[in-house]
């Protein structure tokens, strides 16, 4: 599955009425699809786009409309038509981690619902629910602005199967901006909306905002009809509504100007994707931002990703706990007695059932009786919601490529092979184990979404996060599974912490955390809570192999046979703790959510003599920078708060699809000797370049 097709139905006209504390109708995208006058699909989207571009509450630019994809609730519709189970995925470590975050009560991770055509047939397909939004629209013929609603004015048509990027509104009967034979025109979204910091999204209020307190405004609401004009000055694009039948005009331009948003209403808490308004007895509070359509800060996903492990080549019970926590909870409610779980396995589907292969029956009624809470757990478990440090998902896959003795090598129904690969002399210094991974899952999970500040900003406050249900306690959550290869190089840690405690004490460190310190004070959003600097700042072992990991990406995208866009990054560098022994390590992968993967041009590159060659070349480029000596000596300075050294977009920047960090925490000196540039710091890889010299 490459593609996931988006539907869309009728919106409820309830939707659309200014009512505090009613939420509005679910939409059903297939009530009368099969009419032969318009077609419920109007596009395709990648299924990774759900999780982190185009998802719930997103709103997505069609060629000529606008829409926005529906929450869970609207999707159980689609699944209905669908037939049968919803296709899962099946990954207990990663519905744990989305348990912490929405509660206990999240039992399935489900695949976006996708049914294709049938071939030769006229059936509808199955995809993702969308509702039009926004939904004012304005005429391209005559600037007439009007809702969706306004039927006698906009006229909805798709009727070409295979052409559904033709799916627009028309204003039936305009007449141009001068008058003129009437003729159909597209009507094209409105730009204009408002949003709040608590997750809200609404329509511009057109009609209020433009009669205020006037005496017609009684009348105008009551029959809204408005024009958006727009022109171009000296002082930028003007953009000036006017009411049609009174006259009254205001400039949009009023709300960019000091303190113009005061004039913007209170939010009315909605959540157009549910489609909710907030309770009139708790309003919302939050600060009203005026927002354009396709902003960039209009919505910021918060996702959850994990590798699928192996399984162990031993089985413990700790292990089948897991898996069991992992089965959809009307699975493990089937499991009664010791005999109910023998026919269970007799007859359930084999997806559920493998996972127990080499499991006794006995040993299985047992995990189950743990994972219920009717026998002691085995051990303590994690609680609490998921902070800022990800180390606890990344944990476990860290022992798992450093102790690939432990799993098996081979396991196909977690889609995980791994092999050794002798580490060449001239990075035995640095480079303790190299592992070729041929074949990788990774699986993301979809738990919601803020507005005008991303979830690092808000300190991670999962407060924040906009719901994806009307409840607010979703029972599964959107996820989706890719499939690839990779390169796992584990670095010495004798050598990486005797390098790390020299950095500590290093002037170019202190610089660097101030800097952190400042950044974070002017990132931090003004409605969040206070966060610790020093909790958010990397150590320096972070730094050095994120800088390896870019560096390394740069070059394997020249050998692989992958843009370097197609290759990401998973950085293991934690210092060791009372809870956990040290990390330093990188994984470099390319995924697809193709069902094929990928095709070994990046595990290729693990080979000892390959591994050796990239390595090589990759630090003998970022020796020199197009930006040096400016880019060499870079170091943050008086109020300067960016968060990198020597690097740039000219040796060690990447696209923001390979980088976990957003190309922040980069410095090349802490990895190469740049000679005047690398002040008080001596380099991790001092020995494997010079080798190379």
């Amino acid at each position: 599955m490459t593609e996931e097709n988006v539907t869309v139905g009728q919106t409820p006209a309830g939707d659309e009425q200014n009512v505090v504390g009613v939420p509005g109708d679910v939409a059903d995208p297939y009530a009368g699809s099969g009419e032969p006058k318009n077609r419920a699909r109007i596009g395709s989207i990648r299924p990774n786009a759900m999780l982190y571009t185009s998802g719930i509450g997103a709103t997505v630019d069609l060629p000529q409309i606008a829409v926005m994809p529906q929450g869970i609730d609207a999707w159980d519709k689609a699944y209905a038509r669908m037939g049968g189970d919803p296709p899962l995925v099946l990954v207990p470590r990663l519905i744990e981690a989305v348990r912490r975050q929405l509660g206990h009560q999240v039992g399935e991770l489900r695949q976006p619902p996708w049914l294709p055509d049938d071939l030769g047939g006229d059936t509808t397909p199955i995809g993702i629910p969308t509702r039009i939004f926004p939904q004012w629209l304005r005429c391209t013929g005559c600037d007439l602005l009007a809702p969706v609603s306004a039927a006698s004015t906009f006229e909805f048509e798709n009727t070409r199967k295979h052409r559904p990027d033709l799916a627009r509104f028309v204003h039936k009967a305009c007449k141009g901006r001068f008058g003129g034979k009437a003729r159909p025109r597209t009507a094209v979204p409105a730009r204009y909306l408002i949003a709040c910091t608590n997750g809200h999204l609404d329509e511009f209020p057109y009609v209020d905002w433009v009669h205020g307190a006037d005496g017609h405004r009684t009348e105008c609401v009551a029959q809204p009809k408005m024009r958006m004009l727009e022109w171009r000055s000296n002082l930028g694009p003007q953009v000036s509504i006017k009411c049609v039948v009174c006259g009254s005009s205001r400039n949009i331009a009023e709300l960019t100007r000091a303190g113009g948003e005061d004039s913007l209403p209170n939010c009315r808490g909605r959540h157009p994707h549910l489609p909710s308004y907030a309770s009139a007895d708790d309003p919302c509070q939050g600060e009203v931002r005026l927002m354009l359509l396709g902003a960039a800060n209009q919505w910021f996903p918060a996702t959850i990703s994990v590798l699928v492990l192996p399984s162990r080549t031993v089985p413990q019970p700790a292990d089948t706990v897991t898996e069991v926590l992992g089965l959809p909870p009307a699975q493990v409610a089937k499991l009664t007695s010791l005999e109910t779980v023998a026919a269970w396995r007799a007859f359930a589907p084999e997806n559920l059932t493998e996972r127990f292969v080499g499991i006794s029956d006995e040993g299985l009624w047992t995990a189950i009786q743990i994972a219920r809470g009717d026998l002691p757990p085995l051990a303590a478990s994690a609680a609490g919601p998921i902070g800022h440090d990800p180390n606890y998902l990344l944990a476990p896959e860290w022992e798992t490529l450093t102790h690939p003795e432990e799993f098996l090598t081979e396991d196909r129904r977690n889609g995980f092979k791994v092999h050794p690969v002798p580490v060449a002399a001239t990075l035995e210094t640095a480079i303790s184990d190299v592992v070729a991974v041929d074949r990788i899952r990774k699986a993301n999970a979809f738990i919601g979404f803020t507005r005008i500040d991303a979830l690092d900003r808000v300190g991670d406050d999962a407060t924040r996060i906009a719901p994806i249900s009307l409840s607010g306690k979703p029972k599964w959550v959107p996820a989706t599974e890719d499939r690839g290869e990779g390169v796992f190089l584990r670095f010495e840690e004798s050598v990486v912490e005797t390098w790390e405690s020299g950095v500590l004490d290093s002037a170019v460190w202190a610089e660097h955390c101030a800097a952190h310190e400042r950044n974070l004070g002017r990132r931090q959003s003004t409605t969040a809570a206070p966060v610790s600097a020093d909790d958010r700042m990397p150590p320096p072992r972070y730094w050095a192999l994120h800088t390896v990991s870019h560096l390394l990406i740069r070059e394997m995208a020249m050998s692989s046979g992958y843009g370097s866009a197609s290759l990401s990054e998973r950085i293991y560098a934690w210092r060791a703790s009372e809870d956990q022994d040290a990390a330093a390590g990188i994984l470099i992968t390319t995924t697809s959510p193709d069902s094929e993967g990928t095709l070994g041009g990046l595990v290729d590159l693990a080979r000892t003599d390959r591994l050796e060659s990239v390595m090589q070349e990759a630090l003998h480029r970022a020796q020199r920078c197009s930006s040096d000596p400016i880019c060499a000596h870079r170091v943050p300075k008086n109020q300067e708060d960016f968060l990198h050294g020597a690097a740039c977009h000219f040796c060690a920047f990447l696209s923001e699809t390979s980088c976990e960090r957003a190309n922040r925490f980069l410095d090349r000196r802490f990895v190469l000797d740049l000679h005047a540039g690398s002040l008080d710091v001596k380099p991790l890889l001092a020995g494997i370049s010079a080798s190379f010299a």
